[in-house]
């Protein structure tokens, strides 16, 4: 059984201008101690979804209109406040975007780092203390008993997302919710986060869900990655056949805007035409519709539905062949044909 299961999730908010539907009908699963990657542009859904699973979003203006999200047997959308707390910091920890404003920049890390670890485990501030300074080292700060005693505007980026991973696996949870950890970081800063990340999951059989903007950092990272756009998972796939055979052109177009060595004047990076559609309204057929160079008629009348990639005649067959594959697209063929070129 996976660790978790999230079965027809959807999110919407009230807005001045009318409601909108942040996430629509995702589903997945995410074993123990597996990597896994939502992928997709700002505004897609990646940060609702997971911070609808532990119940992060204001109530109001956020509402959870269907869905389930089963960890460890147990229906998260259905616990109490009061159970919720049990699970949040305890089994599932979560890293924020940006540790400039996700650490209070009045407290130390001593005490940002064990008020989690006092509150579920009961231990003494001494017992914390120590606790706290060997998660320092764990994650690669230097001179940790030290550093503990220090406040978040005396570190480097790249220190205070160490400090954030650090607190959130104080409780050593079974999984950890990633949002964007390497957001602001520079290259190789980026490169040594993921390392840490990779490192952490092989010493404590940690399973990571992995949230990002750029399918470059998963490359080498998630064992699967899911593909969002306006809320929706269009593409699933295993890491080696997404980046190989990409079957769904949103997809595409996110591989091919990657900068590689070959990059320059005369060979500059490759766009996505348009933007995203509005979330207030509506969206008819496929909603990457209007960006995509593969659309036909009936993309405009009809949504595809996220199935094995080579069409619904197929499916069934493709399904033991190919795994957990899918793609929301009538044209994933003639896609993979092209990523080839």
């Amino acid at each position: 059984m996976s660790l978790l299961e999230v079965r027809n999730l959807r999110v919407r908010f009230e807005t001045a201008r009318g409601w909108v539907q942040a996430v629509d009908s995702v589903s997945f699963d995410l074993d123990a101690g597996e990597s896994l990657a939502l992928v997709g542009e700002s505004g897609s859904g990646k940060s609702v979804t997971a911070m609808a699973l532990v119940s992060l979003l204001p109530r109001p203006p956020a509402v959870i209109e269907t869905g389930e999200a089963r960890f460890d047997g147990r229906n998260l959308l259905a616990l109490g406040e009061r159970e919720l707390r049990r699970v949040r910091g305890r089994e599932i920890g979560f890293v924020f975007q940006d540790p400039s404003t996700s650490l209070h920049p009045l407290m130390t890390l001593g005490e940002q780092l064990t008020e989690a670890l006092r509150v579920h485990e009961k231990v003494s501030q001494r017992v914390a203390r120590a606790r706290a300074i060997e998660a320092l080292a764990e994650v690669g700060i230097a001179e940790p008993d030290a550093r503990v005693d220090s406040y978040p505007h005396e570190l480097s980026g790249g220190m205070r997302q160490r400090a954030l991973i650090a607190m959130a696996l104080m409780c050593r949870p079974k999984l950890l919710i990633a949002d964007e950890p390497t957001t602001a970081l520079d290259v190789t800063v980026q490169a040594q986060i993921l390392e840490l990340l990779r490192e952490l999951q092989r010493r404590h059989g940690l399973a990571i869900l992995l949230i990002t903007h750029d399918l470059g950092l998963v490359a080498d990272f998630a064992r699967r990655v899911h593909v969002m756009y306006a809320g929706s998972i269009v593409e699933s796939a295993s890491a080696s056949e997404l980046f190989a055979r990409p079957a769904h052109p949103y997809t595409l177009g996110l591989l091919r805007s990657v900068p590689t060595l070959a990059t320059s004047l005369e060979h500059p990076l490759s766009t996505i035409p348009g933007s995203a559609p509005d979330p207030t309204k509506s969206v008819h057929g496929c909603p990457f519709r209007p960006r995509c160079g593969f659309a036909l008629a009936s993309c405009e009348s009809s949504r595809p539905p996220l199935l094995p990639p080579l069409g619904l005649q197929r499916a069934a067959a493709l399904l033991s062949a190919q795994g957990s594959r899918r793609s929301a697209c009538f044209e994933s063929a003639r896609v993979a044909a092209e990523a080839r070129t």
